[in-house]
């Protein structure tokens, strides 16, 4: 049975259908406002409605740029979307009767590398992510590391440059300021 994975950045929305052994089978995007929450969910609804015309689709991977909640259904902070304490999983729910789950969006992409790309012959690995932000992921003895908020892995909001760009973390000088897409 396939899955439909959907990455929630900061300036788009990518979603695909993907085969159990990470073929993937149809694609969509879909350009985002970071600063309106409802037509980003507006957005994934119907990029997962489109994508499951013709497909057998069991559940819904959503993998969003922020701080994930420890049960894996919302958002507690993002730097570069609206979203506060977010209850994305529920949101979603109203247009998506599927089972899903809500990951970091690098945590994500790293395990994908991990199953089904580079990583497939490893057992520890470590992965960047460039985008609007810039985060990374770490595989540890074939493990996922989290940490307390999806984020163990989120280089980008490491202090670089003492007093430096302000972040839209809230911080000075992350080094997402300096090696990312942000403006």
């Amino acid at each position: 049975m396939d899955a439909i994975g959907v990455d929630i950045g900061g300036t788009k929305i990518a979603a695909g259908v993907v085969g159990e052994d990470g073929t993937l089978r149809a694609q969509t995007r879909h350009d985002t406002d970071p600063t309106d929450p409802a037509a980003i969910e507006a957005a994934v609804i119907a990029a997962v409605a489109e994508l499951r015309d013709g497909h057998d689709v069991g559940a819904v991977g959503v993998a969003a740029a922020g701080y994930i909640s420890p049960r894996r259904d919302g958002v507690v902070f993002a730097p570069n979307i609206a979203w506060r304490d977010y209850p994305l999983r529920e949101r979603l729910s109203h247009g998506i009767d599927l089972p899903m789950v809500v990951e970091n969006d690098a945590n994500a992409a790293g395990w994908a590398e991990f199953r089904f790309g580079r990583g497939r012959h490893v057992e520890h690995m470590v992965m960047a992510t460039v985008g609007t932000g810039l985060g990374g992921a770490i595989i540890a003895d074939g493990r996922l590391l989290r940490g307390a908020f999806g984020a163990a892995g989120e280089i980008g909001h490491m202090e670089m440059v003492p007093s430096g760009h302000y972040c839209g973390c809230g911080h000075e000088g992350c080094w997402e300021m300096y090696a990312s897409g942000a403006p």
